[in-house]
């Protein structure tokens, strides 16, 4: 479980780093864009735990899963997040690139979330019904 925790502590300290990194870039884009968007990611993804607990907890009931869970979720927001950043330089629309970083956000989040889910199912006993 400590490495569940610690991963996820990590994920943050980096996504901590870039918004050091925003503010120190003093551009109208990292500040605008960036920070606008961990100010999304982060109360959405702490607000979305416990939904992800109680998920695996339900499964849990059931007969055990072999395998992680399908990938293509966190390829698509993250394919689509690249996508709108790079329309940026494109169409010139903040709000677009702050959709495609959010996105990138929700792709590295979506990864985190597989990969605990499959940890919690293969370290913890099925829960008795």
């Amino acid at each position: 479980m400590t490495r569940l925790i610690a991963v996820r502590l990590l994920w943050y300290a980096g996504i901590a780093v870039v918004a050091i990194m925003a503010l120190a870039l003093n551009t109208q884009f990292s500040v605008a864009v960036l920070l606008s968007a961990i100010a999304i990611y982060i109360p959405l993804s702490v607000l979305c735990l416990p939904l992800m607990a109680w998920l695996c907890w339900s499964r849990g009931l059931r007969p055990t899963v072999q395998g992680l869970a399908p990938a293509w979720p966190a390829w698509l927001a993250g394919a689509l997040g690249i996508a709108l950043v790079a329309s940026y330089h494109v169409l010139a629309d903040l709000d677009l690139a702050e959709c495609g970083f959010l996105l990138m956000l929700v792709a590295g989040d979506l990864w985190l979330v597989r990969r605990e889910a499959t940890q919690f199912f293969t370290l913890a006993p099925a829960l008795p019904s």
